[in-house]
């Protein structure tokens, strides 16, 4: 499975490793996330959305952002 994470770094032409070192982020650890076996916490997710320039819903659905907002307003 290619993950979002996964063709941003291919597409960049990065190792593992050099994201990992570009990051500050064990290689390890970013291999799992690119697997879909762990999911980083929002500060990591941000880092590496930053990185990449994109938003962190874009690489991590599972940060995909809600609106506060009610989708309809009472009338009073």
């Amino acid at each position: 499975m290619t993950t979002a994470l996964s063709e941003l770094r291919k597409s960049r032409k990065l190792s593992l490793r050099k994201l990992g070192e570009e990051l500050d982020l064990h290689w390890t650890t970013l291999n799992s996330y690119e697997r879909g076996r762990r999911t980083p916490d929002m500060k990591t997710a941000d880092k590496i959305a930053l990185y990449f320039g994109v938003a962190i819903e874009d690489i991590f659905p599972k940060y995909k952002r809600q609106s506060s907002y009610p989708k309809t307003i009472a009338k009073t």
